[in-house]
């Protein structure tokens, strides 16, 4: 299947001419489908390192994810700046998710805000991605401070921030330090409550930023609280109930958010919430099948999400505007693109046989296993995350379209190779699920 894919790339870039222009994003391709495969044909219980970098199969998973993303962002038309801002923040990516040490892990997690803040500050739309980017700054660096800290008193108690030993010693921490050290990761995430940067900085990145910010970056407060849930066992054992809390009710009402809005950009920006929400509550239930299905959740979300920022922006280069009421009646004017909107959509709603479904149905399983008390809660959610994303597909491609938006343009043939590059990982995947039994 592998082959296949790279056959088809081949064959467009040739067929188009541009070949030099998917070079980059067919090396991409070739080294996250070479490491997919060692997944496939070797153990999956991978925990392989050295000095300063190792990898294990959460992390060996994110870097193939990474390298996928930043191969789609790479066929886009940008400038020799942003393709350099890309290609740095890809290899942080890659020595975020690889760190042994966790001063490391803390030094490639901020230094990844670098290229993200060029990339809003120089691509992005308006003036308001000023107040975008330092909304963003300002959130993240300061709230992963404590971390820092935290990481001094480790090296200070116990001369090592080498992570595999530091799991080995079942540490404990106080109640406030331990949230202290957890903000950084929420933030990260976010979770609700913690998640006003992240509206902003999508909606006012370009394509390509929204991109590798839905599809990647957010995983790095993902990992990072997983790490933490193997460092700090018994303290997340102790105060998981607060996390799981906040992240189901913060749930629903970011899913009641998205049913208000008007912003196709703003409802994908919030409906990341809502994934994230549910991916950490199930993942801090320290069950495996919890953390099975939060890898499963983090690999599906980076796909469909990124895919959903691509074909809005598709929309807004299209009608000129990315409100849903001058997007109505897309599927009379663009009938193709309109089945890619509801193939990712279908799949952003957990739709079989979509990734999205299989790992939201373990994380729900981890969760009432812990509590068949918050069931119904769980159920509103579930309800309420398919009703967002049947509101933007319907809102979006039916109805009467404005006559006002009668500049149309060609869907073009690399666009929907975009979109497939999405699409086909998401809803194929299901097929090796025994790659994630770990």
């Amino acid at each position: 299947m592998m082959k296949l894919i790279l056959g088809l790339m081949l064959s467009i870039g040739l067929f188009n001419f541009k070949l030099v222009k998917f070079s980059k994003s067919i090396i991409m391709f070739y080294f996250s489908s070479y490491m997919l495969t060692m997944v496939l044909y070797y153990s999956s219980n991978m925990w392989i390192g050295g000095y300063l970098f190792f990898f294990d199969y959460y992390s060996y998973m994110l870097v193939i994810l990474s390298l996928w993303i930043s191969g789609c962002m790479l066929m886009i038309n940008m400038s020799k700046l942003m393709e350099l801002m890309v290609l740095i923040l890809m290899i942080l990516l890659v020595l975020c998710f690889f760190s042994l040490n966790l001063l490391l892990f803390y030094l490639m997690f901020e230094a990844s805000l670098l290229p993200i803040f060029f990339l809003i500050l120089y691509g992005g739309y308006s003036y308001e991605r000023y107040e975008a980017v330092m909304y963003m700054l300002m959130y993240t660096v300061i709230s992963s401070m404590p971390f820092l800290w935290m990481l001094l008193l480790l090296y200070l108690n116990y001369k090592s921030l080498v992570i595999l030993m530091l799991i080995f010693l079942k540490l404990k921490l106080d109640g406030v330090m331990f949230f202290m050290c957890l903000l950084g990761f929420m933030v990260k995430l976010p979770m609700f409550f913690f998640h006003i940067w992240l509206p902003k900085a999508h909606v006012e990145a370009p394509v390509y930023g929204s991109m590798i910010l839905a599809g990647v970056l957010l995983k790095l407060g993902s990992y990072g609280m997983l790490r933490m849930s193997q460092i700090f066992y018994l303290d997340m054992i102790k105060y998981n109930y607060m996390i799981i809390a906040l992240g189901i009710v913060g749930g629903i009402m970011m899913s009641f958010l998205c049913l208000i809005q008007i912003d196709m950009k703003m409802l994908v920006a919030y409906s990341s919430v809502v994934h994230m929400s549910l991916l950490v509550s199930g993942m801090v239930t320290l069950t495996k099948i919890g953390l099975i299905g939060s890898l499963m959740m983090m690999l599906a979300h980076g796909l469909c999400s990124s895919g959903l920022f691509y074909i809005v922006n598709i929309n807004y280069e299209r009608f000129g505007s990315r409100l849903i009421y001058l997007n109505k009646g897309s599927m009379s004017i663009y009938p193709s693109l309109s089945m890619f909107w509801f193939l990712i959509c279908s799949s952003n709603l957990s739709a079989p046989v979509s990734l999205n479904l299989i790992s939201e149905i373990f994380l729900l399983m981890s969760l009432v296993s812990w509590s068949s008390g918050i069931m119904v809660l769980l159920m509103i959610l579930c309800f309420l995350s398919a009703a967002y994303s049947l509101y933007l597909f319907s809102m979006s491609q039916h109805g009467e379209n404005q006559i006002l938006q009668m500049n149309y343009k060609n869907v073009f043939v690399s666009d929907y190779f975009m979109l497939i590059m999405h699409w086909v990982p998401l809803n194929f995947l299901f097929l090796s699920l025994s790659m994630f039994m770990m």
